[in-house]
C-alpha cells in the first residue's frame, strides 16, 4: 500500500502506519489508539483529535489509502478485467494481511461502517476498469461486494506460496458473478 496515495496530515498518516504495525498484536481498541499516539504523537491523547471516531475513523482511513493506491496502479493503464484489479489490491496489501484480520473483527461488531467501506471499494474497482459501466449497475456492485469480501477471507488464511490458492480462486470468483 502506498501512504502518499492520499493527501492528508503527516499525523494522520503517522498514526495510521503505527496503528496498521500495533492492532495486529492488540486489537482494535481506545488502548491500541493511546499506546499508539503516545508513540507517534508524544500524547495517548492525540489520537482524538487526529480520529475523533475512534477505530472506525482509523479503519476509513487506511482504507481510504487502500483504495488510492490500488487505483493508482491502474492511473497509466487500466485494467482488463476485475480478477486483475482484486490481485493487485491484494499484492499490495499482503504484509497487512494480520492488521486486515483485525479489521474483519471489528467489522463483526460494525457492519453498517464495514458495508459502507465495501460498497466505497467496489467502486473504486470499477473505476480502475477499462471497459466499465458508470455507474456500475447496483447488482453487480453487490455481487462484487459479497465475491471480494468472501476472496479477503480466504486471501486471509492462504498459507500457499504466493496466495497462488487466491490467486487461482479469484478468476473463478469473478467469472462466476459475471466480471470476468
Amino acid at each position: 500500500m502506498r501512504w502518499d496515495a492520499v493527501q492528508a496530515p503527516a499525523d494522520q498518516i503517522a498514526l495510521a502506519r503505527e496503528l496498521v504495525e500495533r492492532v495486529p498484536a492488540s486489537g482494535w481498541g481506545r488502548r491500541a489508539l493511546a499506546a499508539a499516539s503516545a508513540n507517534v504523537l508524544s500524547d495517548p491523547r492525540g489520537w482524538r483529535v487526529v480520529f475523533p471516531g475512534g477505530p472506525r475513523d482509523a479503519i476509513w482511513f487506511v482504507s481510504t489509502v487502500s483504495d488510492a493506491s490500488m487505483k493508482l496502479a491502474f492511473t497509466g493503464a487500466r485494467a482488463s478485467d476485475m480478477s486483475a484489479v482484486i490481485l493487485e489490491r491484494l499484492d499490495q496489501n499482503r504484509d497487512l494481511k494480520p492488521f486486515v484480520r483485525q479489521v474483519m473483527l471489528f467489522d463483526l461488531a460494525h457492519p453498517i461502517q464495514a458495508l459502507a467501506r465495501m460498497d466505497r471499494t467496489a467502486r473504486v474497482m470499477f473505476e480502475c476498469l477499462a471497459a466499465r459501466p458508470t455507474p456500475p449497475p447496483r447488482a453487480a456492485l453487490i455481487a462484487l461486494d459479497l465475491a471480494y469480501t468472501a476472496i479477503v477471507f480466504v486471501w486471509l488464511f492462504d498459507r500457499s506460496q504466493g496466495d497462488a490458492f487466491t490467486r487461482s480462486l479469484t478468476p473463478k470468483a469473478m467469472r462466476l458473478i459475471g466480471l470476468s
